[in-house]
């Protein structure tokens, strides 16, 4: 095995410890035993799947996807160690303290690691010459929101020292977080990353189409902030900025999915039946996503949903457990950090999409039947602990897959 794809060990890691959580979390609920305090945990989870799981997993597919051509290749492996160890650390402290002072300090420790990977990245994009350039439009575009997404933790800090931790400013600093993270750094990155490997494949995506959902895209995502924080009062200007970010979000991402459309017969003939068919439940997901954030619009409707905790988590996951970590565990099969072929992944991947579209199906139908009965799902933490065992079941075939296949490669 070598040492570049022996690093792919640290995602499973993290996201095994994502999952870990996820269950213990679920059992707390169901049992009430109270190893750890509740909040402790839920921190200590979102920051693993955040900035452990989806941040390395990323770095890890590029520097994979273009080592021959990386110049500073012991600075990048130097990057994966460093990040192991502050996000570890992190993880940990979060677990014993909850949001406090050790927490904090590796938190902030991280966010420079983050400045360090956008420079990294920058720098060697000047050099890699497989990547389109339209790609490399997107992957600048991440790199900048994964910058602004930085200062929301920061502001956290500010809000907190001025006695407003329980203000509606501290929630509208983490909202800030986290839509600049999913909408913008991670997924500009992987569409960015995705062209690539497609142009790799000989998959040529109409650069007109692309370059106009970007720039429509890049454009909606500030204004698209305001979808997030429509249970404060914004006013007349901050409905408009929402109404044109949403549209503008949706018409980007139906346009690189008109791309994609476009060039079907490709797929078909370059890609399995099986990862086609994976590629299109991941852009129906995106698709979804972008459709169910137009109702947020209507402002009865969105003060309900962000009301709706079961709701707020089934979004959340549809994101980062739905588009972006199934993205990333297709990416690994594309670039042979895990075949494709095994039964070992294959099994490991229907599990790991059972036990999402549980949880998804758990979480939405729960936050409907309140809505309307006043009730939620039947058995419904019993059920999303049986989702959560299915989602680190599947984390352990696929890691076993990887360790496996290593072996014999």
């Amino acid at each position: 095995m070598t040492r570049l794809k022996s690093l792919t060990h640290f995602p499973f890691l993290f996201f095994g410890l994502t999952a870990i959580t996820g269950v213990w979390m679920r059992f707390f609920i169901i049992s009430g035993k109270e190893f750890i305090p509740y909040n402790h945990l839920l921190h200590g989870h979102s920051h693993m799947a955040i900035l452990g799981w989806t941040f390395l997993a990323v770095f890890i597919l590029f520097i994979n996807m273009n080592w021959d051509e990386i110049i500073y290749k012991g600075q990048a492996i130097t990057i994966v160690f460093s990040t192991v160890f502050v996000t570890i650390i992190m993880f940990f402290a979060f677990l014993y303290e909850g949001y406090a002072l050790y927490s904090i300090i590796f938190s902030t420790l991280h966010i420079g690691i983050e400045y360090w990977v956008i420079m990294f990245i920058f720098i060697s994009l000047k050099t890699i010459s497989t990547i389109p350039k339209i790609a490399q439009h997107f992957i600048k575009g991440s790199l900048f929101m994964l910058f602004i997404s930085t200062l929301g933790p920061f502001s956290l800090g500010a809000i907190a020292a001025q006695g407003l931790r329980d203000s509606v400013l501290f929630d509208i600093a983490i909202y800030f977080y986290l839509h600049f993270q999913y909408n913008g750094w991670l997924y500009l990155f992987l569409i960015g990353m995705f062209i690539s490997l497609l142009k790799k494949k000989g998959i040529t995506l109409r650069t007109s189409f692309l370059q106009t959902s970007f720039w429509i895209y890049i454009i909606s995502l500030f204004p698209g902030f305001f979808l997030s924080i429509l249970w404060v009062d914004v006013g007349f200007i901050g409905i408009v900025f929402a109404v044109v970010g949403a549209i503008g979000q949706l018409l980007g991402v139906t346009i690189i999915c008109m791309a994609l459309f476009q060039v079907r017969s490709q797929f078909q003939q370059i890609f399995s039946r099986r990862m086609n068919r994976t590629y299109c439940f991941i852009f129906a997901l995106l698709m979804s996503k972008s459709v169910m954030e137009l109702g947020l619009l209507h402002l009865p409707f969105a003060l309900l949903v962000y009301d709706s905790r079961s709701v707020v988590i089934g979004y959340l996951h549809l994101m980062f457990l739905g588009f972006i970590s199934i993205f990333i565990l297709t990416l690994f099969q594309n670039m042979q950090l895990l075949q494709e072929s095994s039964t070992w992944v294959q099994k490991g991947m229907n599990i790991f999409f059972a036990g999402f579209l549980l949880n998804e199906f758990v979480l939405f139908l729960s936050g409907y039947l309140t809505w309307t009965i006043g009730k939620t799902v039947w058995f419904h933490h019993e059920l999303l602990f049986v989702a959560s065992i299915l989602l680190l079941c599947s984390i352990g075939i696929l890691w076993t897959s990887f360790v496996k296949n290593s072996r014999t490669a």
